[in-house]
């Protein structure tokens, strides 16, 4: 198969390979759990094994990837959800012979959605991935916002309650991807539990389990949910989906869209929860004109999409790193 692209989603929990069509079309797609070790080998390997071994065939690799980037340098350092901190994303691809084109990953979906999906057709979008982590992309006036270092949307880090004691896998306190995100659920559902007394007499499963010692799973929390469990519903309710739809109307309010567009694992898992939950609250925090708000409708695949996006149309925004990436070759 000639002039194929591909595109790579690195999470903090998967590596997400798709291999596409100059126009779009995704032919085959690889899931594979992020490395304990050597990150390098595993990112060549995927490569190769979604090429099928011909890599000769292969226009160009586009990477969305958990933040915080260098971009200069190509490389993720310090991200505070993965296995591993700090990697080399640029320099492993273009040991292969390849051109490669790198972005935040919640950056890289909001490309995807201006050039493949639901953002076509607008010039101002806001995409918020809300999964393991946090983030958003940003694209105003047709540019995709990237900043000096490719960080120039890391919306997780918006301080959305100063009364929490929750710390966010950066370090910082109060931050809504420390207190909203799947990784930080858990935690930020303890807290609030035990500040408000909550468990009390309440026979609740989740309250068994804060008891022995253990955190529930998010999934676990929103189970207990839609079974009227009424701890999980005071948290969710009245905590999480007001958090949510501070951290959702600070980010419009900054950029202004005409379309926001949700993915990740959180959102899409329980999107009725968040709907009624934006609905209830987030009008009471906006000062610009409420965007059309949609989900996304490449689903768990928005990442690998918007990687590929960045290979095949890459924004402007993006060339003259491309370049440095890219200089030898």
């Amino acid at each position: 198969m000639a002039g194929v692209y591909i595109g790579i989603d690195i999470g903090a929990t998967f590596l997400r390979a798709g291999l596409f069509t100059g126009d779009g079309r995704l032919v085959r797609k690889i899931k594979r759990e992020f490395p304990r070790e050597g990150f390098s080998e595993a990112l060549k390997s995927l490569v190769i094994d979604i090429a099928g071994g011909r890599v000769d065939s292969v226009v160009a690799v586009g990477v969305g990837s958990i933040g915080p980037l260098d971009l200069l340098r190509g490389s993720v350092v310090n991200t505070p959800n993965a296995p591993i901190k700090n990697f080399e994303i640029a320099r492993p691809i273009r040991e292969l012979g390849l051109k490669v084109i790198l972005a935040n990953d919640a950056a890289a979906s909001a490309w995807g959605e201006y050039v493949l999906g639901l953002g076509r057709g607008f010039d101002n979008i806001l995409y918020i991935t809300i999964s393991t982590g946090l983030g958003g992309g940003v694209i105003v006036d047709g540019n995709l916002l990237v900043g000096k270092d490719g960080n120039a949307h890391e919306i997780g880090h918006i301080v959305v309650d100063y009364s929490s004691r929750v710390r966010c896998g950066c370090g910082g306190i109060g931050h809504w991807e420390g207190i909203a995100s799947g990784a930080n659920i858990p935690r930020s559902f303890a807290e609030y539990v035990k500040e408000r007394g909550l468990c009390g007499d309440i026979g609740s499963w989740l309250c068994e389990e804060l008891s022995a010692g253990r955190y529930p799973k998010p999934e676990d929390i929103f189970k207990h949910y839609y079974i009227g469990d009424p701890v999980a519903s005071k948290y969710i309710d009245d905590y999480l989906m007001v958090i949510n739809a501070a951290g959702i109307a600070s980010a419009i309010n900054v950029y202004d869209p005409e379309i926001l567009i949700l993915g990740g694992s959180v959102a899409l898992n329980n999107r009725e929860v968040f709907i009624r939950g934006i609905g209830r609250y987030l009008d009471k925090y906006l000062t610009v004109r409420r965007p059309k708000i949609v989900f996304t409708g490449f689903e768990d695949n928005v990442g690998i999409y918007g990687a590929a996006a960045l290979a095949i149309r890459t924004p402007s925004t993006l060339a003259k790193y491309a370049e440095i990436w890219n200089k030898n070759g």
